[in-house]
């Protein structure tokens, strides 16, 4: 009979690589230009993401199972579902003018550069802007941003990779953690919404009120960067 926590750890790593099943439908609804699907997909892969780390924790899967690299397959999936989709989100989706495909490039090349980096998290920070590229897709579509500003905020965005900042790990930063993990439940449950209606007449408020959460995150990383260790 198998081991029970072979079961646990294997069971984890089935567990994220549903991630690339989210994916998939992420990809057909590029294709069909179907946002709702598109969104949602992002969101559920999110979820996974944010959730099988704890698994892996629990069951120990990198005692258990040390041949197999999930830290490899976790980032093979972020990749696609954090950086390429909603790069090329910006080109199916519109929201990069005719003829200016090619910028979305840039937050593609960045984030292979951060994704790269031996450094790029620590026990409890990322290192260099985490290639959100989900959330900017999603704030750039339903706010309907000007071509300049959302030209700035990928530039923008693309060039924080660089800079060595330390940003919360909502899971794993112990500072402000239990409040920094409600505020992020209640932001899941409004982007939820917004992904699960995204033609909805009121998700542009919806996502103009949810950004005071970006704000509370960037506003947090930095005074953790900064102060005392």
């Amino acid at each position: 009979m198998p081991d029970a926590k072979k079961l646990c750890a294997a069971g984890t790593h089935l567990y994220t690589s549903t991630g690339i099943i989210f994916s998939f439908l992420a990809t057909i609804a590029l294709i069909n230009q179907d946002i709702r699907i598109f969104l949602v997909s992002l969101f559920l892969a999110v979820i996974v993401d944010g959730t099988d780390g704890t698994l892996a924790r629990k069951c120990s899967i990198t005692e258990i199972l040390p041949n197999f690299d999930g830290a490899k397959l976790d980032d093979l999936i972020d990749y696609l579902t954090y950086v390429f989709l909603p790069c090329m989100g910006l080109i199916q989706f519109k929201v990069l003018p005719s003829g200016l495909g090619w910028i979305a490039v840039i937050p593609m090349l960045a984030s292979l550069y951060g994704f790269c980096q031996k450094n790029a998290k620590t026990n409890e920070s990322f290192v260099g802007f985490p290639s959100y590229w989900n959330v900017i897709f999603l704030y750039l579509y339903i706010l309907d941003m000007p071509s300049p500003g959302t030209i700035a905020a990928l530039l923008i965005f693309s060039a924080l990779t660089f800079v060595p900042l330390k940003y919360i790990y909502p899971s794993k930063t112990r500072w402000m953690q239990s409040t920094t993990l409600i505020l992020s439940a209640l932001y899941a449950a409004v982007i939820a919404g917004i992904c699960f209606f995204p033609q909805s007449a009121w998700v542009r408020e919806a996502a103009f009120i949810s950004l005071v959460y970006p704000g509370y995150y960037l506003l947090i990383s930095l005074i953790h960067h900064f102060r005392p260790s």
